[in-house]
């Protein structure tokens, strides 16, 4: 069924990803030496995505183990869960220890997740702020914006150094309203490709 009053005027166009824009200008570029610098992926010769073997190899063990198909509960896998906060906070560590963290909630991929976690700010910690690095992707703030969630931006990336600004982040982090949330890359930091590293987190007392 399709109402006419329902058409694609009655909705404001957002401008073009500028990320996703390489990607479209590289399909289009008809030079044979051309390099497609927008999306980060490995690829052949053919310019194809390559699959590493590890990732083939995680993929042949799940399907050996034969694990049906039944959806998971709605704070997703439980070892997943487990998992990840042993692995962000250290199995050993005073947070696990002291049953301080909190893994209850399943999302789908990034941009999903932080969805879940924007309407979730809205409803429960209504005017709580969210700190975004800067650079970010282009529409982590938009996901934000739309739940009505206000933000700010830390320092993240230094192009004089073309790495880490930790002289920028921690005191921006530090000078944040109590209760604040912090967005953090545990890895491959989007866009930059920055990731914090133990001798600069190690300056953290």
């Amino acid at each position: 069924m399709y109402d006419r009053r329902c058409s694609a005027s009655r909705f404001d166009v957002a401008p073009p990803d500028p990320i996703l824009g390489v990607s479209e200008a590289f399909r289009a570029d008809n030079d044979k030496k051309k390099l497609n610098l927008g999306v980060g992926a490995y690829r052949i010769e053919d310019l194809q995505p390559y699959v590493l073997k590890v990732v083939k190899k995680a993929e042949n063990l799940m399907l050996d183990k034969g694990e049906n198909k039944e959806y998971f509960p709605i704070e997703g896998l439980t070892a997943f869960n487990k998992a990840t906060a042993e692995l962000l906070f250290g199995a050993d560590g005073p947070v696990i220890k002291q049953e301080r963290a909190c893994c209850n909630c399943s999302g789908t991929v990034r941009d999903g997740s932080l969805h879940l976690c924007a309407a979730l700010m809205e409803r429960y910690f209504p005017g709580t702020k969210v700190l975004i690095s800067s650079l970010t992707w282009g529409n982590r703030k938009n996901i934000f914006n739309d739940a009505r969630v206000p933000w700010s931006e830390y320092r993240y990336y230094d192009p004089k150094t073309v790495g880490l600004d930790f002289d920028g982040t921690i005191p921006d982090i530090m000078v944040a309203p109590e209760g604040s949330l912090i967005l953090l890359h545990g890895c491959t930091h989007n866009p930059t490709g920055i990731d914090p590293n133990t001798r600069a987190m190690g300056k953290v007392s």
